[in-house]
Formats: structure tokens, C-alpha cells, sequence
């Protein structure tokens, strides 16, 4: 399931089948892929507005959600058989002596993935929220969701408050090796400037860092 922000109606269509690839951001792509398949800890997309990098965030997240979710098996009709009555389970186990606790096969339970894809002001407005409230629900949940996605990374205002809860959420995946995915119009030193040399030294050694290129898709008509 995909949590945080509401992606909106412009990303209906966002897959990566629906992508339009070209040499400025084919490593782009292909690195989203591999985070998906759980080749990567992550990936951190920069690069200017109108690159692509909010479709590719959006693919990305329900590529996993799809990938790391599973539904119980469907039985047709004839599968099914008539269950003994109380009665008649318990007159056959009167001169058993198992006693073993039901159980369900891997396949009869369901996973649903949990994914957290926040535009950057919505997560910002959100832990500001969930503080003054005194939840500590939503950090916790940035902190141990199966994937973290974090768009348009700078856009936001930043406080005492708010980096260093970035900087905890940053940190804490980075340490525990979970998934996090990034796009940013930063570059490396401007993210280093902001959110200090460990943000970016952590996502150098453990996520794909591309820089996108090519021209804006939104002038052109795309996304």
C-alpha cells in the first residue's frame, strides 16, 4: 500500500512502461528498476525541473508495491470441500492427541507492501502536525516503511526541527539497509550545504546518485 501524499491525478498514467526514455535519463530508470528489484538500497534522481523525475519516483513506488505485495490464492468452486460439523470434529480427535494450533500456508496470507511516497512540503506540514499533536506516528513510520520516497527535496523550508528529522529518517534507513528513493533539482554540494556531508556521503555509499539531462517535459507537453 502507498501512504503520504495524494500522487494526483497528473501521475495516473505514471509507469515506467509510460516513461520516455532517452539518453539524458536511461541510467535513471534503470537504477529505479534495480532499487525495485531489490538489487540497490536506493536511488537519488537530481537534476533540473521538467526531467521526469516525479514519474519516475511515482512508477517506482508502485512498481514495488506491486512487486512486494501478495494476495492469498483463488480456489475455483470445485476446490472447495463440505468442513465437518463441531460434532463430528470433535468425536474424530477424542482418541487423538493433537493438539498442534491451526495454521495457515505462506500462500493463504496476504502482505501488502508499505510504501511512503511524500512530496517534500507535504511531509515537512505533516511532521510539523504530527508534533504538535504529540503522535510520533508518522516519523516512525518514515523511519521503518518497506520504501521511502522522498520528492522535490530542497522545496521545502528548513528549520531545526525539520532536518533533524530528515537527518534521523536518513540516517536510520542508511543504517538498517532499507530502500529510500530521492529526487531533488539540488546538486551534490548544495545537498551537502543543507543537510550536511553525512546526508550525502551516506546516499554515495549506499544508493545510485544519476543526474538527469535533457530538456523540460512539462514545456514540451509531457510531465
Amino acid at each position: 500500500m502507498i501512504y503520504g501524499s495524494l500522487i494526483g491525478k497528473r501521475f495516473d498514467g505514471a509507469t515506467f512502461d509510460s516513461f520516455k526514455v532517452d539518453a539524458g535519463n536511461r541510467a535513471a530508470i534503470e537504477a529505479c528498476k534495480r532499487l525495485v528489484a531489490g538489487e540497490s538500497d536506493g536511488v537519488v534522481l537530481l537534476g533540473p525541473v521538467g526531467g521526469g523525475k516525479t514519474h519516475l519516483l511515482v512508477a517506482t513506488a508502485r512498481e514495488f508495491d506491486r512487486l512486494h505485495s501478495s494476495i492469498p490464492e483463488r480456489h475455483t468452486p470445485e476446490e472447495f470441500v463440505r468442513l465437518p460439523s463441531l460434532d463430528e470434529l470433535m468425536a474424530s480427535q477424542k482418541d487423538s492427541c493433537d493438539y498442534s494450533i491451526p495454521s495457515l500456508k505462506q500462500s493463504e496470507i496476504s502482505h501488502h507492501a508499505h510504501v511512503q511516497f511524500w512530496a517534500i512540503l507535504d511531509l515537512v506540514a505533516a511532521l510539523r502536525k504530527d508534533s504538535m499533536e504529540d503522535n510520533g506516528q508518522l516519523p516512525d513510520r518514515c523511519l521503518r516503511c518497506d520504501l521511502l520516497v522522498l520528492d522535490d527535496l530542497g522545496r521545502e523550508k528548513i528549520s531545526e526541527f525539520v532536518l533533524q528529522e530528515l537527518q534521523r529518517i536518513i540516517d536510520y534507513r542508511y543504517r538498517q539497509m532499507l530502500p529510500i528513493a530521492v529526487a531533488s533539482n539540488m546538486k551534490r554540494g548544495e545537498i551537502a550545504s543543507v543537510y550536511g556531508e553525512h546526508t550525502i556521503s551516506r546516499w554515495l555509499h549506499s544508493c545510485e546518485v544519476i543526474g538527469l539531462k535533457g530538456a523540460d517535459y512539462r514545456i514540451e507537453g509531457g510531465e
